[in-house]
């Protein structure tokens, strides 16, 4: 198949989030042979030699300036995140390469490149989308919970938006291919007749991610460290669960990993035995050498890839209730839950001091990973749903 897949921003580039479920679907879907034609966005330029490293994946590669213009949130239907990811030659760019490669079907990447729908529709080419988030809830959630008053209702006024702008989305894609399965289940009795699945997150792992291990006792969380409900993550737990961890193990470590740390998180590294890391080169290693992993999320939507990527890593994993929804995980099966924090850090105590008690809640976890999220067995799921676009059994004039 010839698949034009149009992501929000450039995979490959940057290991993270959403990121790296693409890049590792792309991945797959290459190594079955089939061509994929990229078309994505970008703030800044981008490398020559990252262009060349995703030319050898992909059949053509073209990315798009992102425009940065505080303007477009002022405009009252069309949200900002999709605004900014439309440009003037997209019309003649999908032209071209449906004339040059006949494109079975195109795979967008969430609703943030949904203005290039009507191009999609005009050339008669299919689209199977797949949904990172509702964004219009994942927009709320970062409001809730943004300090700022003037910043949280930008996300609010954002997410307004955006709930008209995704049914219309919605409407016009011929599949949905959900990351979360409580959004797949909402979105289905939401919209009964539309094709709407779950399709797990694909999670490759950096080369070496395993080789230090457990490096003592060390508690750490990762994520994108500018994101409000990922600031509420490490504040909450440093400010109300990590001194009580501390009495109990005082060589105990917090790491706070990733990129883009706010000055509220940078303050914190300030304190006892609290490490910020900011970006790093492969944040798996990091993670490998965490006795345990910490996903004290309150607010957000979708499903967060930091959790499973820990317990695809093999480590024990403390979470809240929220953090788990949109997978099957299950409370003491799969990962340990509490939602205050005297029980979060009573979990964390005995996991740092007891890490063998959990041998068996890991491997039920390692297990759960490497049946629904490995390159593997999520790109014979994909295929499977790309398979009714083959030349021949849905062509477009």
């Amino acid at each position: 198949m010839n698949i034009l897949w149009v992501a929000p921003d450039v995979p490959f580039h940057k290991r993270y989030g959403g990121s790296s479920d693409i890049s590792a679907r792309i991945e797959s879907m290459a190594k079955y042979g089939h061509k994929i034609h990229l078309v994505c966005f970008s703030k800044e330029p981008v490398d020559q030699h990252i262009h060349k490293d995703i030319e050898k994946i992909c059949a053509s590669v073209n990315i798009i300036q992102r425009p940065s213009a505080f303007l477009y949130i002022l405009n009252p239907k069309r949200p900002y995140s999709a605004a900014t990811r439309y440009s003037k030659v997209l019309p003649q760019l999908v032209d071209t390469i449906d004339k040059s490669f006949r494109i079975d079907v195109a795979c967008l990447e969430s609703i943030q490149v949904g203005e290039i729908v009507p191009i999609l529709k005009k050339a008669g080419i299919p689209i199977v989308l797949r949904l990172h988030n509702i964004e219009s809830q994942y927009f709320f959630e970062q409001g809730r919970c943004h300090k700022s008053l003037p910043l949280s209702l930008i996300y609010k006024w954002e997410s307004m938006k955006l709930i008209s702008y995704e049914k219309s989305i919605y409407a016009q894609s011929q599949k949905i291919l959900c990351i979360s399965c409580h959004e797949a289940e909402q979105l289905k009795s939401l919209y009964p007749d539309k094709y709407i699945k779950w399709l797990p997150t694909s999670i490759k792992f950096e080369a070496e991610a395993n080789e230090r291990g457990d490096s003592g006792p060390i508690i750490a969380f990762s994520g994108s460290m500018y994101l409000p409900n990922n600031i509420e993550a490490v504040t909450w737990f440093a400010n109300k669960v990590f001194p009580q961890v501390l009495s109990s193990v005082p060589e105990a470590e917090f790491w706070i990993i990733g990129r883009g740390p706010s000055k509220e998180v940078k303050e914190l590294g300030m304190r006892q035995n609290i490490r910020i890391t900011g970006e790093v080169p492969n944040s798996h290693r990091l993670i490998s050498e965490a006795r345990v992993i910490i996903v004290p999320l309150f607010h957000g939507a979708g499903v967060k890839i930091k959790l499973l990527e820990a317990i695809g890593l093999g480590k024990l994993v403390v979470s809240t209730t929220q953090a788990i929804v949109g997978t099957p995980l299950k409370p003491d099966c799969h990962v340990l839950v509490a939602d205050d924090p005297e029980n979060f850090a009573n979990l964390c105590i005995r996991a740092l001091q007891e890490p063998t008690v959990f041998q068996d809640l890991k491997f039920r976890a390692k297990i759960y990973f490497e049946t629904y999220h490995t390159m593997e067995a999520v790109g014979k799921k994909l295929l499977s749903e790309l398979s009714c676009f083959e030349s021949g059994e849905n062509s477009h004039a």
